[in-house]
């Protein structure tokens, strides 16, 4: 009887550690779900500005210091950031979770946000690039990072809901000093695992200037032509994030639905997201590019223009679904093609400014779109989101075309010796 053939790379079992530093991640992920609510729900009894001031500290912190986390991660490699940052955050939480007992006023919500913030800007592009590092091969890695991405989506949801039981049974102090625990967790962690370091790297480059080095990484996307794909990811997000947080629950109370009916609105979207995410990342990422990257916004933009109309609540649900199923089509997709195409001394670079163009649209938009769902035109809100994912899709087909959508598949650069310290 012939030996039956080795699973391809990408089949194989990703390594144990991969699986140690997914638990760890994940069980940070709802940690810090739980922390933010809990912030925000205090911040709700001291009045919408607080609820504001709390709010705009956790998103615009990480817009501007994201970029230099990349900067900084490149430079020093994912680990060594990782460690570093894991012990800045655990002594902020040690000691925010002192202070929280003399005080929970304003004052403190915005430092504790602010800190929050701060140290996740520095922290989310290494922790990112940090699973190719852990994976046994490189086609292993799409899926790596759809796991990921699926358990930290399914961690936020259940993060919230326990930071709402949490918040009425105990202290903020208490809250703190949990997230603290999984912290110094996240730090035994990446203290003992081992890095893969491929054999015939290149050396790690004197290391420029902090600026000479941002501005290498942003031209390194000009020059890769990858310009495209990341208007087309700015585009998606654009459409979707304003449309699930501010849209859809103002739909719904115009509509006169219940609260309950509401919430359904954002759990569709969410259980869409997670299920399509989960999927990729048990089968791997569909071949030919062409069909996520411009499909899923076209998905995106059929269902959000359909929630424009006259339905009712059960349809929208199943339309919201359709909303979070080709938002992760898309992204589960795309993420990996772009991480694949970074220089290897560039990588998180790369992943740093992919998560400014994400953050960026929805922190522009929200206001604007809030101000035309507050004049009664939700459908109209709608459909101009539609229209932003429909033109991600048109970006995105011309991104591949002048990419090369087999090169961007299949090239699979190694991690240089740098990004393993």
């Amino acid at each position: 009887m012939p030996p039956r053939p080795a699973p391809a790379p990408a089949a194989r079992r990703l390594p144990a550690r991969f699986h140690l530093w997914w638990t760890v991640s994940t069980l940070s992920a709802t940690g810090d779900a739980m922390l933010a609510f809990a912030l925000i729900w205090i911040a709700t009894g001291h009045g919408p500005l607080a609820v504001a001031l709390v709010s705009t500290l956790s998103v615009v912190s990480r817009i501007l210091l994201t970029l230099l986390g990349g900067v900084l991660g490149d430079r020093h490699g994912p680990r060594r950031l990782l460690l570093v940052t894991t012990v800045v955050r655990l002594v902020c939480l040690a000691a925010l979770a002192g202070l929280s007992l003399l005080t929970t006023g304003i004052a403190f919500l915005a430092l504790a946000a602010g800190v929050n913030a701060v140290v996740g800007a520095f922290q989310q592009p290494a922790a990112v690039v940090l699973p190719r590092l852990l994976i046994a091969h490189e086609g292993q890695f799409a899926r790596a990072l759809a796991r990921i991405s699926g358990s930290l989506h399914a961690a936020r949801i259940l993060g919230v809901g326990l930071g709402g039981l949490a918040i009425t049974a105990l202290p903020l102090a208490a809250i703190l000093g949990l997230n603290a625990l999984v912290v110094a967790l996240s730090l035994l962690v990446l203290g003992v695992i081992r890095l893969r370091v491929d054999a015939g790297a290149a050396p790690a480059a004197p290391a420029p200037g902090t600026l000479v080095a941002l501005a290498e990484g942003i031209r390194s996307v000009h020059a890769l032509r990858l310009g495209p794909l990341l208007l087309a990811v700015a585009l998606v997000c654009a459409a979707v994030l304003p449309a699930v947080a501010v849209v859809l629950p103002s739909m719904a109370r115009s509509h006169g639905w219940s609260a309950g009916q509401a919430s359904l609105l954002e759990a569709g979207w969410a259980a869409g997201t997670l299920a399509v995410t989960l999927l990729i990342s048990a089968t791997g990422t569909i071949a030919r590019l062409g069909i996520p990257l411009v499909g899923g916004p076209a998905v995106v933009c059929a269902a959000l223009a359909a929630l424009a109309l006259p339905v009712g609540a059960g349809p929208a649900v199943a339309l919201a679904v359709l909303v979070g199923a080709g938002t992760a089509v898309f992204t589960t997709h795309v993420a990996p093609t772009l991480l694949r195409q970074a220089p290897r001394d560039r990588m998180i670079r790369f992943q740093s400014l992919m998560t400014v163009v994400q953050l960026l649209p929805p922190a522009l938009l929200n206001a604007p779109l809030a101000g035309l769902v507050g004049t009664g035109r939700a459908a109209a809100a709608l459909l101009l989101a539609a229209g932003m994912a429909g033109a991600a899709s048109l970006v995105a087909a011309r991104g591949l075309d002048r990419l090369g959508s087999a090169g961007a598949h299949d090239r699979a650069d190694a991690p240089s010796a740098s990004e393993a310290r």
